[in-house]
């Protein structure tokens, strides 16, 4: 065999290991142009064999947008390494792609000295790579889980599905004052306020069908056996032995919160009742009458129940007025009340100054009957005071007139209409000698 026979041999033989070498091989120009690309290295990349010849080696940057002679005065210092190492390159679809990297110059025989071709080596280490990324993004969630679960000011916990502690974060000694010891395989139903188990129970069972939920304020005994407001985010994960499910909780204390509704409710409370109460008398004012009144109209129309109203006049009140003065006037007005207090006594029963001397009583499902006999004992009861009144016409003491009406409300009669027929009544009382109490329709 002639030594150009040989040399031809050696070529055959290196081209044929060239190609179907497992790890990626390119050569490549001086000026970074791929001159031959083996299989393994245009596969690695995404792309068909020899696409990438007479491409610059630029198409390999990860990050198109940084050109390779931007950063190295030649594409060469850019890749080439004295040991391999570990780099990200772009395949075709511009997806990153790890790979162990290296590149050695070869001069080429035949050609002026100096001239040099690159070989560049690729070993696909992307699985490796994204595992070892995986693991390292796992460790800092781990770390972050653990620095949020020890400084967070919320209670992070997890629970079986029967409601054992599992875990506790550090914040409940701080919260609640147990330790977290303490807590870990106790049930976490042991701390609910007794008044309060029933609705956590009702929305614990809607984990049925969910896997997250806001349970509704509850209370919780702390280590000094007080109750504290916590809010409670919940959500179902899969048990770390991957046998049934578990819930992580995350509790704030909303105590203060909770204080300052309830504080706001009272305050509201007060303000309503100030508002329908008339300052004077202390029994309900014109505005509350009204509404009471609507109410117990659509009651009655509703249910086809009797409804009546009395009205009641104090005798002769100007010239109490006028003889004694109003202050004496305002505390005859606060005693007739108190009066009508002691004998309309039932719990539906409205009593309320209408204006002035005048007081306006709401009797719900009463018919006249009893209407009658509730005014009668209103006369007494003011008559029973005894209080002076010289300047009246009709005795010495301070009396009142009344007038009452029934009616069971139909669509066909205004709700005012019973309120003209008490006011009817109430004149016929005060014609008829006043200190009396008269129906409407009766002489």
């Amino acid at each position: 065999m002639s030594d150009a026979q040989a040399l031809d041999g050696d070529r055959h033989l290196n081209q044929l290991a060239f190609q179907r070498a497992v790890s990626g091989m390119a050569f490549i120009s001086a000026d970074g142009i791929f001159v031959s690309v083996n299989p393994s290295f245009s596969s690695l990349l995404g792309y068909e064999p020899d696409e990438l010849i007479g491409v610059h080696v630029q198409v390999l940057n990860e990050r198109p947008e940084v050109s390779v002679a931007s950063v190295s005065p030649s594409w060469l210092a850019y890749y080439t390494l004295e040991t391999p190492s570990e780099m990200r390159l772009s395949d075709r679809n511009g997806s990153t792609v790890w790979a162990k990297v290296s590149v050695s110059a070869h001069e080429l025989a035949g050609e002026k000295p100096g001239s040099l071709l690159y070989l560049m080596q690729l070993q696909d280490i992307t699985e490796r790579k994204r595992a070892q990324l995986a693991e390292a993004s796992l460790r800092m969630s781990e770390q972050m889980y653990r620095a949020i679960t020890e400084h967070c000011t919320d209670i992070i916990s997890k629970h079986s599905l029967d409601g054992l502690y599992l875990y506790v974060s550090p914040s409940v000694q701080t919260m609640l004052g147990y330790e977290q010891e303490e807590l870990v395989g106790t049930s976490i139903y042991d701390y609910f306020h007794p008044h309060d188990l029933q609705l956590m129970n009702t929305a614990v069972d809607e984990l049925e069908s969910r896997t997250a939920l806001k349970l509704p304020p509850y209370r919780m005994r702390n280590k000094e056996g007080d109750y504290i407001w916590l809010e409670t985010h919940l959500r179902v994960i899969e048990a770390a032995d991957e046998h049934g499910r578990e819930f992580v909780c995350v509790s704030r204390d909303i105590t203060d919160r909770k204080n300052t509704e309830n504080q706001l409710r009272k305050t509201n409370a007060l303000l309503q009742k100030i508002s329908s109460i008339d300052a004077l008398t202390g029994v309900a004012n014109r505005r509350s009458f009204d509404e009471n009144y609507a109410k117990e109209w659509r009651h009655g129309l509703r249910f086809s129940t009797p409804l009546s109203i009395i009205l009641l006049d104090i005798d002769y009140f100007k010239r109490f007025n006028d003889n004694y003065g109003h202050h004496e006037g305002d505390i005859c007005l606060k005693q007739v009340a108190e009066a009508l207090k002691r004998a309309a006594k039932r719990p539906g029963d409205l009593i309320a100054r209408y204006g002035g001397e005048e007081f306006v009583i709401v009797l719900p499902i009463t018919d006249e009957r009893g209407a009658a006999y509730v005014a009668e004992q209103l006369r007494q009861e003011v008559e029973l005071l005894q209080m002076p009144h010289p300047s009246s016409d009709v005795s010495s003491f301070v009396t009142a007139s009344l007038g009452h009406s029934t009616i069971i409300p139909t669509r066909d009669l205004p709700p005012r209409e019973l309120l003209v027929r008490a006011d009817r009544a109430l004149y016929q009382a005060k014609q008829e000698g006043r200190n009396r109490s008269r129906a409407f329709g009766h002489g």
